[in-house]
Formats: structure tokens, C-alpha cells, sequence
């Protein structure tokens, strides 16, 4: 199946299964609090700094809440592999028996987002203290060094580990095994992979502009554009198990 096929069969499944959106919208609803108590906090800190100070705490319970809320938010995410999935295999989409698979494997679903995040910060740490650097010292090259050099560790990273997670969680492996068939997959369909990384890159960089954009209209319009960042993010998480199902193929590894 070619790239063109797949992005526009997970388009296509979207807009006949518009329930498809459902899960990842609660998840946005239940994050949007925090994020808007940060939202209010930073606009009122521009406005007058003096107030930083005593919005600290505002802002300290707001990041407390959203990493309490993590693991909901993965569990309702790991969802959508399983999903794809059953609507591939039966036609049919059951969020219950969604929900039943990710929580006999969230442990490792867990730990697979852990070891992901901690793999993506100690690559990004050098090109983030450039980007610092080059802030603090108002030295341009600096800047363009970090931000070329952050983007380039997020496009490998995303290519490494584009399947890794949708392997957790539609395979029977270890968190380890799901690293290395992601990596192997990758590997064998470097340049489908590749296509697929830059389309869900397009995707959220065009999500984040519109979000940014939204944002001038006040509290509504940061509320609209969390809403629409995560209707543009379902298209991804129906777009990478898709190909996960294709290039896992039985007859794909002969």
C-alpha cells in the first residue's frame, strides 16, 4: 500500500467513524484546566511581572495536576492502535475490549512512554542548552545551531521509533522487544517510514500554528485551538497503526 493510499484511508476511516475522535477529546477536556490555568497565569505575568511571584503557586499546582493526569491521558491514547485494529479485522469498533487490552499491558505501555521520553531528552539536552545559550547571549548561530540540530533528533527519533509504541501495544513483547521491532521495521521500510514521519510532523506543526493563532482570541480561542490540536492529532494515531497492520504483515517479513 502506498503512502498516498494510506493517508488517505485513514482520512477516509475518520470521516466514517467519527466516533473515532471521542476518547482523545475527553482526554483534551480533562487536560484543559491545567492548561488554562497556565494559559491565564502566563498572559498575566506579560502584562504586569510583578505578579510572577505570586502566580507561581497557580502555575506549580497547574504542572502537578498535568503530570498526574499522564497516565490517563496514555491509557486513552494506547487506545486508538487497538481500535484501528478491530475496525481492520472485524469492521466493527468496541471501545470497552479497547480499553480491557491497554489495561492488561499499560504497566508496559507505561514504561515504554518513560524509557521514549527519557531516550528523546538526553539526545535533545545538547541542542536545547545551545538554544539557551544562544538566547542568554543573543548570539544567533547559537540559536540556529539548536533549533536545526533539535529538529533534526526529533525527525530521527520519530523515524527509529515510529511503530515502537503501537508494537507495546498490539504485540506480546517487552518494552525492550517493542524498541527493537520498532526499530526494525523502520530499518526494513526506511522510506515509507520516513513519508509518514514527515506527514504526522506536518500535521502537528499545523496544529501548533493554528493553536498559536487561536490563542489571540483570548481564553475561547486557546480552549478552540486544544480542541482542534486534538482532532488533527487523532488522524496521526489513526495513521501510524494503519501502517503498522500493513508493514507487519506476515508476508511483509518473508
Amino acid at each position: 500500500m502506498g503512502i498516498a493510499t494510506l493517508a488517505k484511508g485513514a482520512f477516509t476511516e475518520l470521516a466514517r467513524d467519527p466516533v473515532l475522535f471521542i476518547p482523545k477529546l475527553v482526554s483534551t477536556t480533562l487536560y484543559i484546566p491545567p492548561y488554562l490555568v497556565l494559559f491565564q497565569s502566563t498572559l498575566a505575568a506579560a502584562k504586569n511581572p510583578l505578579l510572577s511571584a505570586s502566580l507561581l503557586q497557580n502555575e506549580l499546582y497547574s504542572f502537578a495536576a498535568l503530570i498526574l493526569l499522564a497516565p490517563v491521558w496514555i491509557f486513552i491514547d494506547s487506545m486508538y492502535p487497538e481500535l484501528v485494529r478491530q475496525r481492520a479485522a472485524t469492521g466493527k469498533l468496541d471501545f470497552k475490549a479497547a480499553a480491557l487490552h491497554v489495561s492488561r499491558r499499560f504497566l508496559k505501555i507505561f514504561a515504554l512512554s518513560i524509557a521514549l521520553l527519557v531516550i528523546a531528552m538526553v539526545f535533545s539536552l545538547p541542542f536545547v542548552a545551545f538554544i539557551a545559550a544562544g538566547v542568554v547571549f543573543g548570539f544567533l548561530p547559537l540559536l540556529l545551531i539548536g533549533f536545526l540540530g533539535a529538529a533534526a533528533v526529533a525527525l530521527a527519533f520519530g523515524v527509529i521509533f515510529y511503530f515502537s509504541p503501537t508494537s507495546m501495544i498490539l504485540g506480546k513483547g517487552s518494552v525492550s522487544g517493542s524498541l527493537k521491532e520498532g526499530y526494525s521495521l523502520s530499518r526494513q521500510n526506511f522510506g515509507f517510514v520516513f513519508w509518514l514521519t514527515l506527514i504526522s510532523f506536518s500535521v502537528l506543526l499545523i496544529g501548533f500554528y493554528a493553536e498559536g493563532a487561536l490563542q489571540g482570541l483570548g481564553e475561547i480561542g486557546f480552549i478552540l485551538g486544544r480542541y482542534l490540536g486534538a482532532i488533527l492529532t487523532v488522524y496521526i494515531y489513526v495513521l501510524n497503526p494503519s501502517a503498522y497492520l500493513e508493514v507487519s504483515k506476515p508476508d511483509k517479513s518473508s
